[in-house]
């Protein structure tokens, strides 16, 4: 059993680095000269209400750009400095008006030790200054462009406060960076419209090409939204703007201008000229799909994005109270009435929320962003699905429903971590462009979800085996919680660093104790030490890779070696701990400690349901075990903190409650049930 523990992590290894890569095109005709024109504030609603700029589109390859940085929001001064750094860089000082850019005085920017003060008050870990020692010969027009080219030391060369034609025309100038001004709020919006057009016209008159594109919001309060990105003239027609650091058609990220400027010629050296700084967060940027000719569907397709992008997040806790709203008024009323009505309906709510965690997906198969009045669109799908999900596993499945909703999200995520992630997109449970989280692959809420599918869809096969023989459910377990594994880990597929973190001790103890029974302190160092070695391999196979294809892991693994990695574990430890500063994540604790201890102290449960189904199948214990183990770590070593295992419980718990409700006599079912499968 010991060499096939190997061998399977070996394996896994394996298959998860093969067949990494990326389908988008690098352009075979990029000019000498680069000129980037950045507008704060530039939305795809200024293009389709300008007709300059919608004669553009159908002259460029285009898409949406993501302005997240490093602070809660992205004001102007924020924006130009995540392109000086080429990582996400703090700019604002929180809780205050965006204000004016700083001025430049004596061929120095007004202020600058502040902003560097302020990267390592935040632990952003950004080299503000990157670009302007990196490249030579860069020109700046404008105040944030004075930003955007100043040296580590806030000094500026090459720079002028107004557009420059003929600057932008001589041998001066090798690229540049324009600051064409914020969007007007109200007033004035039309002739700033036709300044930007105006200003595309010259620089492409200069002899580079052109890279429009938003910066920042004109406001630190704006509504969010991704905003526009084109690249001019197109290489082979139009097409889709996308890089290796979002993986998505149509979709870039701030940081990706700096990488496209540099063109990976970034010099290694922080503000203090002492130490290294990290990798550039971004990647050049490509192109991608088919021609695109008409600039009416273009603008629409990208408005439709937009909804996409800025529904899930508000509609999300819409649909959760609606959901928990609904259980918490059926079990009140089968509390007080005791009635088979009352306790249908609330394994009906339960099972709903259960089937939550499919709607989140398969919502995306509907479009709904493209529906009439897409928010309330999302709701009803989502709401819709859920209802729909609990009434098929309950016709089909009777009590054992449950099983049906955690195997069916095992299997939906493995397609769609195979597929790359399609119905990540735009998903509740994605960190979407608006929210600059993760581009591609799983988040955390995904990674919960399919941990709790593939450790239930585990437990319940390996108790179909267990009679027969102990090492055949052991190795079905390996199987299908591998098979999560590989899938949530490999680069372009889930691409999920954290969560085999979490999953692979998980699905190892769960293995072990279906083979033994039981675990002794030293097996379970033995398990730990598997776990690690396991995700280290995977890690450093992916450093070996080319830094542009490198994911996550490799891209972690090359900044510890360059001893970059401390800002990075402090922003994550603050990001896990944040969740701390009101009452609802306290509230989230102890509710993650009450069920992670039930697991381990059945007995003193006050549920005399749970202690018989505890101890009715030997693959109950595992399999609870198996989820406490996964949620710990992932609390103790993911950024999500106390929220993952959060999430894991808001799946997996209403199926245990729907269940035990279900089931008159918990502890005479029959060995041939699937109760392990709901733990």
């Amino acid at each position: 059993m010991r060499s096939l523990l190997a061998r399977t992590l070996l394996l896994a290894a394996a298959v998860v680095l093969a067949g990494t890569g990326t389908a988008a095109a690098q352009p075979t005709d990029l000019m000498a000269k680069v000129v980037v024109i950045g507008v704060p504030g530039l939305s795809w609603s200024d293009v389709q209400a300008s007709p300059e700029l919608t004669a553009l589109v159908n002259q460029s390859h285009v898409g949406s750009i993501s302005v997240k940085t490093a602070g809660p929001h992205t004001c102007p001064v924020d924006g130009w400095l995540t392109i000086s750094a080429g990582t996400r860089a703090w700019g604002n000082v929180p809780d205050q008006p965006c204000g004016d850019l700083p001025a430049v005085t004596d061929g120095k920017i007004a202020g600058w030790q502040s902003y560097v003060d302020r990267q390592a008050e935040h632990h952003t870990g950004a080299p503000i200054g990157r670009l302007g020692i990196s490249r030579d010969r860069v020109c700046g027009f404008g105040p944030g462009a004075a930003i955007a080219v100043a040296k580590p030391n806030g000094t500026v060369a090459n720079w002028s406060p107004d557009f420059d034609a003929a600057k932008l025309a001589s041998t001066a100038c090798g690229d540049a960076i324009v600051d064409a001004g914020a969007m007007p709020l109200r007033e004035g919006r039309d002739e700033a419209r036709k300044h930007v057009a105006d200003l595309v016209t010259q620089a492409r008159a200069a002899g580079g090409w052109v890279l429009l594109v938003g910066v920042g919001q004109e406001t630190a309060d704006a509504h969010q939204q991704t905003l526009v990105a084109m690249h001019l003239p197109p290489d082979n027609g139009p097409r889709w703007l996308t890089s290796d650091s979002t993986r998505r058609p149509g979709m870039i990220q701030l940081t990706d201008i700096t990488a496209t400027v540099l063109r990976g010629e970034a010099k290694p050296v922080d503000p203090a000229g002492s130490e290294k700084a990290g990798p550039l967060d971004g990647a050049e940027i490509h192109f991608t799909g088919g021609l695109h000719t008409n600039a009416e569907a273009v603008i629409e397709d990208r408005l439709d994005a937009n909804q996409r992008f800025e529904q899930p997040r508000p509609v999300l806790f819409v649909v959760a109270l609606t959901i928990v709203g609904a259980e918490v008024l059926a079990l009140v009323w089968f509390l007080i009435r005791r009635s088979p009505a009352s306790r249908r309906t609330a394994v009906f709510t339960l099972l709903m929320q259960g089937g939550f965690f499919i709607a989140v997906f398969l919502a995306q198969a509907t479009l709904w962003w493209r529906w009439p009045s897409p928010g309330f669109s999302l709701y009803a799908v989502t709401i819709g699905i859920s209802a729909l999900s609990a009434v098929l596993a309950q016709v089909f499945l009777k009590r054992y429903a449950y099983l049906g909703l955690a195997l069916a999200a095992y299997l939906l995520l493995l397609i769609d971590g195979v597929l790359g992630t399609p119905m990540q997109v735009g998903s509740m449970f994605a960190d979407g462009p608006v929210i600059g989280g993760r581009f591609y692959g799983f988040g955390n809420s995904t990674f919960a979800t399919l941990a709790v599918g593939a450790l239930i869809t585990a437990g319940w096969a390996a108790q179909k085996l267990i009679d027969k023989s102990r090492v055949q459910a052991a190795l079905a377990v390996l199987v299908i919680g591998g098979a999560a594994i590989v899938v949530d880990g490999k680069p372009g597929w889930g691409t999920d660093f954290g969560g085999i973190i979490a999953l692979t001790p998980a699905v190892l103890l769960m293995a072990w104790l279906t083979w033994k029974g039981t675990i002794s302190l030293r097996a379970l160092i033995g398990v730990g030490v598997a776990g690690v070695l396991a995700v280290s391999l995977v890690a450093f196979l992916d450093y070996l890779r080319p830094p542009e294809q490198r994911s996550h892991f490799g891209t972690f693994v090359a900044r510890l070696l360059d001893g970059d990695v401390s800002d990075v574990l402090i922003r994550k430890l603050q990001m896990a701990v944040q969740f701390f500063s009101g009452p609802a994540g306290w509230g989230m604790l102890v509710g993650v400690i009450l069920c992670m201890l039930a697991t381990v102290l059945p007995d003193r449960v006050p549920s005399e349901s749970y202690r018989e189904f505890y101890r009715s199948l030997p693959m109950v214990r595992p399999t609870l075990l198996a989820m406490s183990t996964c949620g710990l770590v992932g609390m103790l070593l993911n950024d999500a903190g106390v929220a993952l295992p959060a999430i894991m419980i808001g799946f997996a718990l209403p199926l245990l409650v729907a269940h035990l409700m279900a089931s008159r006599q918990p502890a005479t079912v029959s060995p041939e049930s699937h109760l392990v499968q709901e733990s």
